[in-house]
């Protein structure tokens, strides 16, 4: 079913803090032994890590805006949902990436976040 939209605040002002790159707002999501599968990236488990898993992916653009295109919710807390991606380097090109989140909020914070996405593009454009 479609997501409440209690659930699309939360996930918007969630990524506020990400274009942001506050990490205070955005960790304040994050549950204190939540486990967060990032594309291809080891597991990271718990607040301080991925607090750390995305600042440091932060710290290399000027910011990073997500659009959300398509939010369910099923039983249980899980919440499925895409995005658009758009990624402004510091010379102000931006390059739009699609991605795809299966996570579970439990309380108004995330007890797991799975994000498939291919950020090659932005790699490539970072020389990273």
């Amino acid at each position: 079913m479609r997501a409440s939209q209690a659930t699309i605040d939360m996930l918007n002002d969630y990524y506020q803090g990400i274009e942001a790159n506050d990490p205070d707002r955005f960790g304040k999501y994050y549950a204190d032994d939540m486990t967060l599968v990032f594309a291809n990236a080891p597991r990271s488990v718990g607040r301080e890590a991925a607090v750390t898993a995305f600042s440091g992916i932060l710290d290399l653009v000027q910011s990073l805006r997500h659009d959300l295109v398509n939010v369910w919710e099923e039983d249980g807390g899980v919440v499925i949902y895409e995005v658009v991606g758009t990624w402004t380097l510091r010379d102000g090109t931006e390059i739009k990436v699609n991605a795809a989140s299966v996570a579970t909020v439990v309380n108004g914070q995330f007890t797991d976040q799975r994000i498939t996405v291919d950020n090659s593009a932005v790699f490539a454009a970072l020389g990273a």
